[in-house]
């Protein structure tokens, strides 16, 4: 349920199995948001990130219109290094959406030091990328924290294999080698059981991010993400074939959009939260459109350093797109959260062990956001 690295991330192609799992650093970092570490982790996250992506918003205001009154600066924190998993929000600094709506966003990258949820709770940060069981997880430990829009519609957890021997189907997985992250065992052994599948049916092996045994026929399958390995396997020139967790029993949103309660209950934060969920949700719109605009501005701009090239981030671009959108975005709108959407993310955390309900879901700042942004 949690997020891995984004797609084409440093070392991965490489095949580096020194690599972290998201699962892990959120799942640490909501840990310490409510115990007596928490001064100590903030203190790490802050010194790691405290230079936000750049920003040429400014110059290009301009092409979106006029800007709205100033409803002031906001901090808007990513879940991982900058990449084309965040190339929406990117395309809204770049062209001028958040400033056209009145508000003055920074984009802050994340790392492997950084955790979104004790900087979201002590303010530091006033919007937090998340998955659902990392808030989760800080809410049961205190942490008065919701959701307010779900960047992926799709669960993103799969098993991915080569199309020379595909496993699409759960029927597929008997008498497979399928390697799986330690990090992710609760979610596979789930989905196993969901889909009527015993242990014992196949043979599941310990894996890092080195996908290198499953290139060399050693496995059968790896437990993926969908914007993740696929694409960079593609951007290899190897064709997969993917068993989507989403389309047998494990349905759930993920890369949340999380704000504080206290936000929410202000009214002027919570204006500048609408007029920033505006801004994005016209920049996921046109990433979508166009997913080679927000490669190029991760490889020229955003996430120049981190040696990216344009191939590989227009088809994480494209895998990231596919998990935005679903037949509930394409009726309502991109980001929205449904009844039924919340609903399936809920059966599939407690699937893994993880209690939510929907008290974890704000679905009041959407509409608002939306309706401002069509007015553009």
């Amino acid at each position: 349920m949690a997020r891995r690295p984004l797609p084409n991330a440093p070392g991965l192609l490489t095949g580096d199995s020194t690599a972290l799992s998201r699962r892990t650093l959120l799942r640490g970092g909501a840990t310490a948001a409510t115990a007596g570490a928490l001064g100590t982790l903030l203190a790490a996250c802050g010194s790691s990130s405290s230079s936000s992506a750049s920003s040429p918003g400014s110059a290009s205001a301009s092409a979106s219109g006029t800007a709205a009154a100033s409803l002031g600066s906001l901090t808007f924190q990513l879940g991982w290094i900058a990449g084309a998993g965040y190339s929406g929000s990117f395309i809204a600094d770049s062209y001028g959406y958040y400033t056209k709506h009145g508000v003055d966003v920074t984009i802050r990258p994340g790392g492997p030091s950084v955790s979104g949820m004790p900087l979201l709770i002590s303010n530091k940060v006033q919007v937090a990328i998340s998955d659902p069981e990392t808030v989760s997880s800080a809410i049961s430990e205190g942490g008065d924290v919701k959701i307010i829009a779900a960047g992926y519609q799709v669960n993103p957890a799969c098993i991915m294999s080569l199309a020379t021997n595909p496993i699409t189907t759960p029927a597929d997985l008997k008498g497979k080698t399928i390697g799986v992250g330690a990090s992710d065992d609760s979610e596979w052994y789930a989905f196993l059981k969901v889909n009527g599948i015993s242990k014992g049916d196949l043979t599941t092996v310990p894996a890092s991010f080195d996908t290198t045994p499953l290139e060399a026929g050693k496995w059968d399958g790896y437990l993926a993400f969908l914007n993740n390995e696929p694409p960079q396997f593609e951007a290899k020139g190897i064709k997969t074939a993917v068993l989507r967790f989403a389309d047998y029993g494990m349905p759930s949103y993920n890369d949340v959009y999380t704000v504080t309660s206290a936000s929410l209950a202000d009214a002027t934060t919570r204006k500048q939260l609408v007029a920033f969920l505006a801004g994005d949700i016209q920049g996921w719109t046109q990433a979508i459109k166009d997913p080679e605009l927000g490669a190029r501005l991760v490889v020229d701009d955003y996430g120049k350093s981190n040696g990216y090239t344009l191939k590989g981030q227009i088809y994480a671009s494209e895998a990231t797109n596919a998990v935005a959108v679903s037949a509930d975005t394409k009726a309502h709108g991109i980001m929205h959260i449904s009844a039924a959407g919340i609903a399936g993310t809920i059966k599939t955390l407690a699937l893994t062990g993880v209690t939510a309900s929907t008290g974890m879901f704000d679905t009041t700042v959407w509409p608002e956001a939306y309706a401002l942004a069509q007015q553009s």
